[in-house]
């Protein structure tokens, strides 16, 4: 029944012969490292320019309601890659060991497998070959070369100059293409000359991003590929911007920094430019590119988003996101549950919102609605978490370029008694926090 429903939805969604929907062709995956949907046009911001993800928008459907798994870029792309949430694939830390190959299949495995030619091309040593992700990959260019360790980040027009040269050698083969752009996060890549500018840097390098995608979309239209290319566009997790006192992103669980795009554009789909806003997250995304391209399903935490792209509302349901990184400084990680409207933070001092009262998490209404709070905590035992709470390490992970990147400030901090919550040692982490980072 499944499976019938489901080629029932894509020959709904797509271009249909003979009551066959039309299979993409390829499939390209970008994700936008630090990268907040509400600082995109295409979610309603006015300041940045981004011709390129609004042509996707334009052409694709948005979830206005999508959610990252962690403030963490290694943890969210191993959550989008396999479809399953932290604590069960075991990436929780970029510091941790990488995925173990008994752990979860990737996607790249699942293509790999099926005779696609793939391939990644990624702007930050955080994603590096040796971090888990490299498996199924015939090409996978984190800019190493021979012997070396990997540069701690690339612009992004690095990254679309070796994945045009890739595209441009392809042959008649299917394709899965990832591109990872990391220019969003601090320090940002300054916009490209000539493009608008709004002096602020956060908002020039999401336009810097953008004439790269748009430089990477020319490549595929030159070789007639954008037309049969299924495309996904997402964000690993966004930015606080100074939003409950945190500068950047790492500890908190607001929606600054967990609040994503999240666009699917399929060849030949119906009701394009639409939007969805059921809650989405980023496991959700490996099983919508399984029953899409045909794979065999795997174990995944998430659901396809199939039938949202072919006009069926998603229903309610509750996503979970974390954020262990506190754990390096002494202090109490912190865990998340929330559904269509209300947002549960597990932290020494509780915290519930009403988003749809307050989006902005200014009101902490738990005191208010402990029977809320109470039904909440009981969902976030759904997610329970089967791993030990310290933290692993790989030694081999290059920890001078780590810490370079403000990942390993401190060696993991010993359980308190006591925990710590992190609201009240914000201030004490900007001051830590120094330079370029995760």
């Amino acid at each position: 029944m499944a499976v019938l429903l489901g080629a029932a939805l894509l020959a709904a969604m797509a271009g249909c012969e003979g009551g066959r929907a039309a299979a993409p062709m390829g499939l390209l995956v970008i994700t936008l490292d630090t990268t907040r949907a509400d600082r995109l046009p295409a979610y309603g911001y006015q300041n940045a320019a981004t011709p390129a993800i609004d042509r996707l928008a334009r052409d694709g459907i948005r979830f206005d309601r999508a959610v990252s798994v962690a403030p963490l870029t290694l943890t969210a792309h191993t959550s989008l890659f396999t479809g399953l949430y932290p604590p069960h694939h075991g990436v929780r830390d970029n510091s941790d060991a990488p995925l173990a190959p008994a752990q979860a299949s990737t996607l790249a495995e699942a293509f790999h497998a099926r005779g696609f030619q793939t391939a990644a091309f990624v702007g930050s040593m955080v994603l590096a070959a040796d971090r888990g992700l490299s498996r199924g990959f015939d090409v996978y260019d984190d800019g190493r070369d021979a012997g070396a360790t990997p540069p701690r980040r690339r612009p992004g027009s690095v990254v679309i100059d070796r994945a045009d040269a890739w595209i441009d050698r392809l042959a008649g083969r299917p394709f899965f293409l990832w591109v990872h752009l990391y220019d969003v996060h601090a320090p940002q890549t300054p916009a490209a000359p000539g493009t608008p500018r709004t002096g602020d840097a956060y908002e020039d390098a999401i336009t810097y991003v953008d004439a790269q995608l748009g430089r990477l979309f020319e490549t595929l239209d030159r070789d007639q590929r954008f037309a049969t290319t299924a495309i996904i566009l997402a964000g690993d997790h966004g930015e606080s911007l100074g939003e409950h006192g945190e500068r950047e992103h790492g500890i908190f669980l607001y929606e600054g920094p967990l609040h994503i795009p999240l666009i699917i554009r399929v060849p030949g789909l119906r009701g394009a430019g639409r939007r969805v806003s059921g809650v989405a997250s980023l496991v959700d995304v490996a099983p919508t590119v399984r029953e899409l391209f045909r794979l065999p399903a795997a174990r995944t935490g998430g659901v396809s988003l199939i039938p949202a792209l072919a006009g069926v509302a998603l229903p309610g349901r509750v996503v979970y996101a974390e954020s262990l990184y506190a754990r390096r400084f002494g202090w109490s990680p912190l865990r998340m549950v929330r559904d269509e409207r209300y947002k549960y933070i597990d932290a020494p001092r509780r915290e519930l919102y009403d988003l749809d009262e307050d989006p902005l998490e200014m009101r902490d209404v738990s005191t208010d609605r402990p029977g809320v709070v109470a039904a909440m905590r009981a969902k976030l035992q759904a997610f329970a978490d089967p791993a030990p709470d310290q933290p692993g390490s790989d030694s081999s992970v290059n920890a001078r370029a780590l810490a370079a990147l403000g990942y390993i400030a401190r060696a993991p901090a010993a359980p308190l008694v006591v925990p710590l919550d992190p609201k009240d040692h914000i201030q004490e982490y900007n001051a830590i926090r120094v330079g370029d980072w995760r």
